[in-house]
């Protein structure tokens, strides 16, 4: 007991110092992505940049050596962002020069709203509290300052030069350093991958491999679709507001282009400024409106229509990962951050995906279900949630198929039921839920409007079952979990074609036949049962007992041939297997008590 007892308290120390250690590790990264921005942000750039260019470095290969390509693909690409830089500062230095001439609309606008506001109304009141709060401020500012006189000194023209020069050295730096660092990426791509594999994985070369991979293709697939699809979007974007009469629709279509690359809420800023321009520019108030209208509408398209079809299962990120991963990476890095939010989170969930020690991330950050349908199923029911484990089960079997689908849902659901109750895990009010949100799954998948589509193909089989007239009466062989498992089993039988019901073991239970129809015993269970369990339940039996059979699920154990019954797994009384096994051994079992007639016509 005492060694036991220091092997729980060495395993809960040792659990305790790799959390801290986790911590240390996660707060010491964070604090080194933090105050080595100034290093890392453009070598997260340039990868970036090398995922973008490496699918076109690739093609141009097959023309030109792998220096000319680079240097082909980099140049082009350099050309078109100084171009479209140009473009852009352009547009903007026509915007600003224009914006005096908007100054009467804006008036003109002003006005409009004030008169909306007049009457003593709450609007009126707001504006005379916010321009009384306005006058008091200035008061209490005093006196404007004197404008200040600038003396030109004697300085050399030189250090005009270098004052204006100062500001932009800065970005052409990181611009150069960006450049280079992509041209050498793309140069030693190959020789850095074998690099990291060395570094990270030489001791699971194949798993590096498969996850390096992995990283590259799904970061370079939707950094490609994204740069395609929000350049499609400008295009979009500009001719709307140029069909709209905007000026500048160039500029905005750009800009609404660009912003789109942050998640989630990069349209919405990219509509914001062409909207406010707008009303600043066109008269009345219809136009301003149909311009946020329009860029709404074109994202709405963009995002539910297009880009499903060409992503598809691109990312696996799901949106609130993405969504925090953005306000995280915008915290530490800035706007860049938002621009890299979606690449290094990809990047995140392949190391989940490939590193066993990581496997929290993908967890966190996945699309993928956390939880198996089944233990879906349980937890929704053990909360009452019947419609949405209704859902859950459906879904199962529209994916699956018939068989599969109640197997992977409702069976293995019973199985993990009864397991936690051999456990003493699950309190009485938890039982009665899964028991009774039992029947209504059920019910609702045989009320389902596509019900056929449900149904499995009738085996040799069950045809002869049914035709030898066999009914079933399925009854839970212990306790309230045993009950579900009757009932799901019954289920199936009815959805072979073979009459089945299915009782609880208190009710009261008819054993008469009706004509032309022989009743089957059958006992079921969610687990293996003892001897003693399998002979009480037969000594308790009104009547069909040399007919009766034990049903288990049983997801562990292939069934193995019995002298009795071909297929029958355990005793010769017992069936065990998945749910579509029981049905067919059942269906096997049916045909060879049958009736002399019904069995000879069976055979016949």
């Amino acid at each position: 007991m005492k060694i036991q007892q220091l092997a729980s308290t060495n395993h809960g120390d040792a659990r305790l110092a790799r959390n801290v250690a986790v911590t240390f590790v996660g707060a010491t990264a964070i604090l080194a992505l933090y105050f080595g921005q100034d290093v890392l942000i453009p070598v997260a750039v340039a990868v970036l940049f090398a995922f973008i260019l490496g699918p076109a470095v690739t093609w141009v290969r097959r023309l030109l050596p792998l220096p000319l390509a680079v240097a082909v693909v980099v140049l082009g690409a350099v050309v078109a962002a100084g171009l479209l830089t140009v473009l852009v500062m352009t547009q903007l230095a026509e915007v600003a020069s224009s914006l005096t001439g908007y100054q009467a609309n804006l008036q003109q606008k002003i006005q409009d709203i004030r008169g909306l506001s007049e009457g003593g109304g709450a609007v009126s009141r707001f504006l005379s509290m916010v321009a009384s709060l306005a006058h008091d401020l200035a008061l209490d500012a005093g006196p404007a300052p004197a404008a200040a006189v600038r003396v030109q000194s004697g300085a050399s023209s030189f250090a005009s030069v270098a004052a204006f020069v100062a500001p932009l050295l800065h970005p052409l730096l990181s611009i150069g350093i960006v450049v280079v660092l992509v041209v050498f990426i793309l140069l030693d791509r190959d020789h850095l991958s074998d690099q990291f594999v060395r570094l990270f994985g030489a001791s699971d070369v194949h798993a590096t491999s498969e996850a390096l991979g992995d990283a590259a293709v799904r970061v370079a697939r939707v950094l490609s679709l994204q740069l395609l699809t929000n350049f499609g979007f400008s295009l979009l974007v500009g001719g709307a507001l140029f069909a709209l009469g905007m000026p500048n629709p160039v500029l905005w279509g750009l800009l609404a282009g660009a912003l789109r690359f942050i998640p989630f809420v990069g349209a919405a800023l990219g509509a914001v400024l062409p909207t406010v321009i707008a009303f600043a520019v066109m008269p009345g108030w219809l136009q301003p409106f149909l311009v946020l209208g329009c860029i709404i509408a074109l994202d709405l398209v963009i995002g539910q229509i297009v880009e499903p079809l060409l992503f598809g299962e691109t990312t696996g990120v799901t949106p609130l990962a993405l969504i925090l991963s953005a306000i995280f990476w915008g915290m530490l890095w800035g706007p860049v951050g938002l621009l890299l939010a979606t690449p290094l989170t990809i990047c995140l969930l392949v190391l989940g995906r490939h590193v066993p020690h990581l496997g929290f991330l993908q967890i966190l950050l996945g699309d993928e279900p956390a939880l198996a349908p089944y233990q879906q199923i349980y937890r929704r029911l053990i909360r009452k949630a019947v419609a949405d484990a209704s859902a859950v089960a459906l879904a199962e079997i529209e994916q699956k198929g018939p068989e599969q689908g109640l197997d992977d849902g409702m069976g293995r659901m019973v199985v993990l039921a009864e397991a936690d109750h051999a456990l003493d895990r699950l309190t009485a009010s938890q039982i009665d839920a899964i028991v009774e949100g039992t029947d209504d799954v059920l019910d609702f998948l045989a009320d389902t409007p596509d019900e056929d589509a449900l149904l499995p193909e009738a085996d040799a089989a069950a045809l002869a079952a049914r035709e030898a007239g066999a009914a079933f009466r399925c009854v839970g062989g212990r306790g309230e979990i045993d009950d579900a498992a009757a009932a799901i089993i019954a289920f199936a039988l009815r959805h072979h074609g073979i009459e089945a019901q299915s009782s609880r073991r208190g009710d009261a239970a008819s054993d008469g036949e009706t004509e032309g129809s022989f009743t089957i015993p059958l006992i079921c269970y969610a687990s293996h049962p003892s001897d003693a369990v399998r002979r009480y339940n037969l000594r308790k039996l009104r009547g069909g007992v040399g007919r009766a059979r034990h049903a288990v699920i049983d997801y562990d154990v292939a069934p193995a041939p019995a002298p009795s019954i071909a297929g029958a797994a355990g005793p010769r009384d017992t069936l065990a297997g998945d749910i579509a096994t029981i049905c067919r051994l059942a269906a096997q079992h049916a045909v060879a008590v049958a009736p002399g007639p019904a069995a000879a016509k069976a055979e016949a």
